[in-house]
């Protein structure tokens, strides 16, 4: 179980939060990000840019960038709106445009506020540890992934699927049903979106909301089917599980039923086990991006996680997460079964602890190495031992 997984946004929209990363990097044996410019942007507004790229250079994480946002693009004709799928490179200023991938993220840097040295120094490791790959050209699927997104379109079946499933998604939308239409009419002005979703409904709804939400939009649907698109290519093409957020995830198990089965699992299982095991506890997620504990104070946690990684990665994908725990608290060792005299000699020889007139331990501490040893290794150590005192902040218990 949990062997890898790519994340590219939060599952409740938005970029890549620390906590998620965190919360990546402690289950799963290998874990990738996928950084947008949004992305690339949140995490030095963030100033976390750093601790990312000592993460990938110590090969604990891996990273791909793609400096393109993938956009909807619509443009007014009277009282009708063109639509087209494209992929946005953002290469500078008027005045100043990058030559190459490390100086458009040096521009990108700056533009959030970074002063010039950190800017150039930071774009520069990352270009020297991130590879980077293009959602428009044919690195992920032959013809680029806006012109994936064209052939979604163009099919009227596919096209209401896909639509009917944003449209429920999305927050403060519907299921319309059987009652659905829409068509994707190509002219020599782009496409034009013929739906009878009631988006007005739907907007007052959003604007009831707390905190309010912008309006919803043709383009947005459709920008969900890109986007959706984008998602189901990379998924396939880096395999393990994939986090991407709910709208999205919606719209690719509508297209592949079977795509996020793993992904689920997995998550029901962390979350039955955070919620079994670790009762009242906030979520390594939380205490991170809540700002109560630092990423600096996690990766020393993580240190010790080998043990319980290893644990997870062994665990029978027939059976319940906590089941697995229980039983490994239960298992026998070959320490249980040496008699405790003989295992306490041989252990107070090889500490160099031994009492010359007793053979036995002396102190507390001792007597407590001693108890861990013969009881080995188990996942409850790590768990209470390194995983609770982190969750919890100073004062609690």
């Amino acid at each position: 179980m949990f062997e890898s997984i790519v994340l590219r946004n939060s599952e409740e929209a938005g970029n890549i939060t620390l906590g998620a990363i965190a919360e990546a990097l402690l289950f799963y044996q290998n874990s990738r990000i996928f950084i947008g410019p949004g992305t690339l942007t949140s995490f030095a507004r963030d100033d976390s840019l750093g601790e990312i790229l000592a993460l990938v250079k110590e090969k604990r994480l891996q990273a791909v960038h793609s400096e393109e946002t993938l956009a909807t693009i619509t443009h007014s004709h009277g009282v009708s709106q063109a639509h087209s799928f494209g992929a946005m490179t953002l290469v500078g200023h008027e005045e100043v445009r990058g030559r190459n991938r490390a100086e458009r993220i040096e521009i990108s840097l700056r533009n959030i506020g970074l002063d010039a040295s950190k800017a150039r120094a930071q774009a520069k490791a990352f270009v020297d540890l991130v590879p980077s790959r293009s959602l428009e050209k044919d690195d992920y699927v032959k013809g680029g992934i806006p012109n994936a997104a064209r052939m979604d379109a163009n099919d009227h079946t596919t096209l209401k699927g896909l639509l009917r499933v944003g449209l429920a998604a999305v927050p403060g939308g519907y299921d319309a049903g059987d009652k659905l239409e829409a068509d994707f009419v190509l002219s020599d002005l782009g496409y034009f979106l013929f739906t009878n979703i009631d988006f007005v409904a739907v907007n007052k709804r959003r604007a009831n909301m707390n905190p309010v939400l912008e309006p919803l939009t043709p383009a947005a649907l459709l920008n969900l089917i890109l986007e959706s698109r984008a998602d189901m290519h990379l998924a396939a093409f880096y395999g393990g599980d994939f986090i991407t957020t709910t709208a999205s995830s919606a719209l690719i198990r509508w297209r592949q039923a079977h795509l996020f089965e793993r992904a689920d699992r997995h998550r029901e299982a962390q979350e039955q086990f955070s919620e079994l095991v670790l009762p009242d506890c906030p979520s390594v997620r939380d205490v991170i991006d809540s700002g109560e504990r630092s990423f600096t104070e996690f990766l020393k946690v993580l240190d010790k996680a080998q043990k319980f990684k290893a644990w997870l990665a062994k665990a029978n994908p027939d059976q319940n997460l906590v089941s697995e725990y229980i039983e490994a608290l239960k298992a026998d060792t070959w320490a249980d079964k040496i008699p405790v005299k003989a295992l306490r000699y041989l252990f107070s020889l090889g500490t160099g602890y031994a009492d010359p007139t007793g053979g036995m331990f002396s102190g507390a501490a001792d007597t407590f190495l001693l108890d861990r040893f013969m009881k080995g290794w188990r996942p409850n150590h790590f768990i209470d031992d390194r995983l609770k005192p982190f969750l919890f902040s100073e004062g609690e218990s």
